[in-house]
Order: C-alpha cells, then sequence, then structure tokens
C-alpha cells in the first residue's frame, strides 16, 4: 500500500547512516594495512566498489534533502542497488570478511521502515540470496563453519522485516491520529480565535503580571490603549490586583482616558488557570441600553397582560354605551355623554391593540422590496387615508423587509405627521430615497414644528407622549420593527424645517433580488 506523506525523519537519517557507512568502509581500505579488515581477494575492485558506495551515499542524502513530497518506496531502488553492492563485497571481492552479515541486517531494518511490506520481505530475500551466496560459492572447509551462522542470520533477515513492518504499521496508525487530533484542535483554536475576535463583550488574556497576553476587537475598540504584550492600562491594573487579593468584583465602573478622552466601562475577570486571567468589558452606554431594553421588555409583557385584562370589561362598556345611545327617550345631553363614551372606548381600545401588536408580534418575513415602485401605492393610500400630500424622490432602492411591517412603520410616521407636524395637502410630506455610508435610506420629512430636547430624551420609549390624546407607542413600534428587520431608525436633530427621521436598511451588497 503505497501512500503520500510529507518528509519523515528516518528519510536524512537514512542518507547518514549509508554515508557513515561508506566512509568506515573506506576508512578500513586506507588503513588496511595495518587492520587487515577487507582481506580482499580483488583488491583493484575493491576502491572501485567502495567509490560506487560513497556515490549512492551521497545520492541518498541529496534525495531525503529535497523539498517535496515523499512517498513510500522512494528509496526502493537505491536499497537494492546498497544490498547488491554489499552482495558483490561479500561473494568476489572480500568472501572471508563476515561482518559484511551483520552490516546488512541493519540496512534491511532501516529498509523496512521506507517501503511497503512486499518490497520489505524482497529486501530481506535479496539478502539472505547474499548471505547463502557467500556461503555456498566458496571453498567447503569454511562452508561448515559459516553454514549455522549464516542460516541464522538468513532468518533473522525475515524476523526483522516482520517486526520492522508490525511496527512501522503501529507507528503510522498512531501518526494518522495525532495528525488528526492535531488537526481537531488548529479547528477549534481557530473557531475560539474567531467566537472571540466576534464577541460583542470586550475580551482580554493577561498574566499574573498584568501583561496583555490576547486581546479581541471589542476590547479594542471600548480601551483603545490595550496593546498586546504590554501592561494593562493603571485603572484595569488597580482593579486587577484588587480582585486578585481579595476574590471579590467591583462593579463599580473604571474610567479609562485615552487621548483626553474617558471611557467608562464594566470589568469582570474570570480566572483560566494559575498563570492567566481573562477579563471581560462592557461600553457604559451598551450596558445601560441592555438594561433600559429589558425594562422596556418587561414594561411591555407587563402592559399587554394589563390590556388583556381590560378589553373584556371595556367591550362591555362600549356595547352599553352604544345600545343606551339607541334609546330615543334620552336627552341630547344624555347622548353627547353616550358619545364620550363611546369615543374613549374607541381609543382605549386602540391602545389595547397596539400594546398586543407589541407583545405578540409575528416574525418579519424579509422579503426583497423594489423601494421606488412600492412606495407608488403605499403612499397613494396613506395620502388618501390622512388628507395630506406625499411626495417621493430619489434613487431606486432595493432592500429586504416585511412589506407590512414597513406599512405599518409608513403608517405611524404618517399619522405623526399629520398629527403634530401639520402636515396636509399644502404643507405635504416629503419622502426620499437615498445612500448614506453605502446603506440604502428612507428619509421621512415634514414641515411642522419638529421635537425639542426634552422630548428627544423619551423618543422611543412606550407610554411616553406629550398630547392628551396620544398613546406613546407609534414611535416604540417603529423601533422595534425596523430592529426586527436589521434597519435602523434615526431622527435628524440638525434639520431645522421640521422633523427628519432616517430609516437606514440593511446592505443588499448587490444581492440576487426579486422583484416586489
Amino acid at each position: 500500500m503505497q501512500s503520500s506523506h510529507r518528509q519523515h525523519p528516518i528519510y536524512p537519517f537514512y542518507g547518514y547512516f549509508t554515508l557513515g557507512v561508506a566512509s568506515l568502509f573506506i576508512g578500513f581500505y586506507l588503513f588496511e594495512e595495518q587492520l587487515q579488515w577487507w582481506q580482499a581477494d580483488a583488491p583493484k575492485m575493491l576502491p572501485i566498489v567502495l567509490g560506487c558506495y560513497l556515490a549512492l551515499a551521497i545520492a541518498n542524502i541529496a534525495q531525503s534533502k529535497r523539498q517535496d513530497v515523499f512517498r513510500l518506496d522512494q528509496f526502493l531502488v537505491n536499497q537494492m542497488i546498497e544490498i547488491l553492492i554489499m552482495g558483490v563485497l561479500m561473494i568476489y571481492i572480500t568472501p572471508n570478511q563476515q561482518d559484511l552479515a551483520l552490516i546488512l541486517l541493519f540496512h534491511v531494518g532501516i529498509g523496512n521502515l521506507l517501503v511497503s511490506k512486499r518490497y520489505g520481505y524482497l529486501l530481506a530475500a535479496m539478502a539472505t540470496i547474499m548471505v547463502l551466496a557467500q556461503g555456498f560459492l566458496h571453498p567447503l572447509s569454511i562452508v561448515a563453519d559459516r553454514a549455522l551462522s549464516g542460516s541464522l542470520i538468513c532468518i533473522l533477515f525475515f524476523i526483522e522485516a516482520f517486526l520492522t513492518q508490525v511496527m512501522r504499521s503501529n507507528l503510522k496508525e498512531v501518526e494518522i491520529e495525532a495528525k488528526q487530533t492535531r488537526e481537531q484542535l488548529n479547528s477549534s483554536a481557530k473557531l475560539n480565535d474567531l467566537i472571540i475576535e466576534r464577541m460583542h463583550t470586550g475580551v482580554c488574556l493577561i498574566n499574573n503580571a498584568g501583561h496583555v497576553i490576547r486581546v479581541n476587537r471589542a476590547a479594542q475598540e471600548r480601551i483603545p490603549n490595550i496593546e498586546l504584550h504590554k501592561l494593562i492600562p493603571e485603572p484595569l491594573f488597580e482593579r486587577f490586583k484588587y480582585w486578585q487579593e481579595y476574590n471579590l468584583q467591583n462593579e463599580n465602573e473604571v474610567s479609562v482616558s485615552f487621548n483626553k478622552n474617558i471611557n467608562p466601562v464594566f470589568i469582570y475577570f474570570a480566572s483560566i488557570d494559575d498563570t492567566s486571567t481573562l477579563i471581560f468589558m462592557e461600553n457604559k452606554e451598551t450596558v445601560m441600553r441592555k438594561a433600559h431594553q429589558f425594562k422596556l421588555n418587561s414594561l411591555a409583557r407587563m402592559a399587554a397582560s394589563i390590556a388583556h385584562e381590560i378589553r373584556n370589561p371595556l367591550n362591555a362598556i362600549s356595547h352599553a354605551s352604544q345600545l343606551l345611545a339607541e334609546n330615543h327617550t334620552l336627552t341630547s345631553q344624555d347622548r353627547r355623554l353616550c358619545d364620550i363614551i363611546f369615543n374613549h372606548c374607541q381609543r382605549m381600545d386602540a391602545i389595547i391593540n397596539n400594546v398586543m401588536q407589541i407583545s405578540k408580534r409575528k416574525p418579519s418575513d424579509l422579503k426583497w422590496i423594489q423601494l421606488n415602485h412600492w412606495l407608488i401605492d403605499v403612499t397613494h393610500e396613506l395620502s388618501e387615508q390622512f388628507n395630506c400630500a406625499i411626495h417621493v424622490k430619489g434613487e431606486a432602492l432595493d432592500i429586504r423587509f416585511d412589506p407590512s411591517q414597513l406599512h405599518q412603520i409608513l403608517l405611524n410616521l404618517t399619522q405623526n405627521a399629520t398629527r403634530y407636524g401639520e402636515a396636509n395637502h399644502i404643507n405635504g410630506i416629503s419622502i426620499q430615497l437615498l445612500r448614506i455610508d453605502n446603506r440604502p435610506c428612507l428619509r421621512f420629512r415634514d414641515s411642522g414644528p419638529g421635537l425639542n430636547k426634552e422630548v428627544l430624551e423619551y423618543l422611543y420609549e412606550p407610554f411616553h407622549t406629550t398630547s392628551a390624546d396620544g398613546t406613546g407607542l407609534g414611535l416604540y413600534l417603529i423601533k422595534e420593527l425596523c430592529e426586527a428587520n436589521h434597519a435602523e431608525i434615526r431622527y435628524d436633530q440638525t434639520y431645522k424645517d421640521g422633523a427628519q427621521f432616517d430609516i437606514l436598511f440593511a446592505h443588499d451588497f448587490g444581492k440576487q433580488k426579486d422583484s416586489k
């Protein structure tokens, strides 16, 4: 079974092993007069064969240094040539040197680490043939002395090949498992990095000395002077030492100055191990906005529950006032009182409907809308309903939005414009389609008095109204519907000729759109 893998450390080891053996053989040749190790029968052929062996060793090193993908059995030809060279030395040049058979054991062992099973046994068979040929092609006087040792070495070749192949197979399985584990850990690390980087909460990892090890984008936005491998700002460091000493979280905000700007943040510590700690950072404005939103949601749920309980008795009162008004014996003053009761019941029913709409709002059904075409019918309907002029201008925009919820938003804005902005057929409403920061935008203007600063503070809060007959739910519902459709509504305080609201839709990025 042949498989591709990256260069293994055994490859350079094999190259240097063959170079070491070749160098050893050449050393024995150079000092042959003193050592008498070779005892060559063909001394003139010995340096030629040793030169070939040295060249093969150099080629092995060069091949092991190549920076490409190696394959199993890559050195098979080299190993077969090496065994043949050893066989030539054993059989024809130095038949009296028995140590060469022992050196072949190392070649067969290393060779089985580099080749597949069938080729591993081929190397063992070639080595066996060389040893047996050395024993049986030479005088009988030495065959008896070598028969037992030669046969034993031949058996050892195959035992060595078998054990090496089993060991290599087991090591391969361990290597594959280790590689899979490493890939899983790398994937998990990348996933964690991505999650941390995209978290809206600021995250900073520090060591016990207060130096930054890791910091995400949100943390750098909240405290811009946090830098990798540097000490955290002094206010954070003091809070960190307090937490280390008393193991208590300080719930108060921390003010960090940067470029003469003061950033108030809430921070919390969490121990990772004995050497590192996580710091979680939340912008004060973000925390207050979340708390405010939670309060509004709780208020809306409570109001919906109350509205549900009020609706039944309110319907009874409204029905009773209608029946009473049908009595012909009533005086005109009594009829007026019945009308007042009925009108206020209708107003209360409208408030209840708004509250129930907020609490039981269905998920947004986002669809592609060609806004300039879609507005033609909608503005005509609203103009007739509220008896005011509505002018549309601007570029063609394609947005993703729930059409019914966008209709509700424009209805509420138009209602406010006619009620508070004095919109009519003379002083009409202007709708402009444009882009702001590459985001599609619908700009809604009236020519009324606009909103004062006191109103702006509570602009989107439910049940807050300056009108005696208002519900205080119109703009709150608009904001909720915009957020449900990934849009944003803004009031422009710089516009002085009336009230101006900008609805910024989600980026379209040139996606495929369906005409609506």
